[in-house]
C-alpha cells in the first residue's frame, strides 16, 4: 500500500510560483553585460578626452609633411635648446601644451645677450613678461603666454635646434629636415596650418 502524502507530494502545488525558465535571465544579464561593456568603452574614450591626451606634431612647411609627432597631456613641457648663431652661447625656451591645440611660451633662459634675445622685459600682446637676471644668466617669463604654434626656421649644424621632452626624448631638428627649412610645432591633429 502506497502512502496517500507521496502522492500528493508527486503533483504540483497550484500555489507555487511557476518555474524559473533559465533563457530569458541568460539574456537579461547577456544585456547588462553588453551595456556595462559599452559604458566602460564610453567612460574610457571620455576619460582620455578629459585627461588632454594630444597630439604634438612637427611639420616641414616646405612640403607640408608631418616629420615627427609624439603624444603629449595638457600642460606637459617641452625645452627647444639651440646654440644662439652670434654668441654662440645656449639658449633654452620651455613651451607648454596649453590645451589640445595651442602651444604656450612658458620662459626664455640665455646667458649671453644677442640679437633677437630680450634686454628687458617686454609688453607682448597687452602682456608684461618679467625679466630676471640671476646666476649670472637671464630670465624671462611668459607664464603661458599662446602661441598657438611655434614656427622655427631649422638651423645649421652649429646651431643645432633640438626638443627635449620631460621623459628624455629628444628630436633634433636636422634629424628631420635640412638646414634653413620652415618649421611648425603644433598641437592637435590638423596639420593643415589653416
Amino acid at each position: 500500500m502506497t502512502d496517500p502524502r507521496a502522492s500528493r507530494a508527486a503533483q504540483p502545488d497550484p500555489f507555487a510560483a511557476p518555474p524559473v525558465n533559465p533563457r530569458p535571465r541568460r539574456r537579461w544579464l547577456f544585456a547588462a553585460g553588453a551595456g556595462l561593456v559599452a559604458l566602460s568603452v564610453g567612460v574610457a574614450v571620455l576619460g582620455l578626452q578629459a585627461s588632454g591626451a594630444t597630439t604634438l606634431q612637427i611639420v616641414d612647411r616646405g612640403d607640408d609633411e608631418t616629420v615627427h609627432e609624439r603624444e603629449v597631456r595638457v600642460g606637459e613641457e617641452f625645452r627647444l635648446e639651440h646654440r644662439h648663431s652670434v654668441t654662440r652661447r645656449m639658449v633654452y625656451e620651455t613651451f607648454s601644451v596649453l590645451d589640445r591645440d595651442t602651444v604656450a611660451i612658458e620662459e626664455l633662459w640665455f646667458d649671453e645677450f644677442g640679437a633677437n634675445l630680450p634686454a628687458g622685459p617686454e609688453e607682448i600682446d597687452g602682456e608684461m613678461t618679467e625679466f630676471i637676471a640671476e646666476d649670472g644668466a637671464y630670465r624671462v617669463v611668459h607664464d603661458s603666454r599662446p602661441l598657438g604654434s611655434l614656427l622655427v626656421v631649422a638651423g645649421s649644424a652649429d646651431v643645432d635646434h633640438t626638443i627635449e621632452f620631460a621623459d628624455g626624448e629628444e628630436v633634433r631638428f636636422l634629424d628631420l629636415v635640412e638646414p634653413g627649412a620652415h618649421v611648425e610645432v603644433l598641437a592637435g591633429d590638423d596639420v593643415s596650418g589653416q
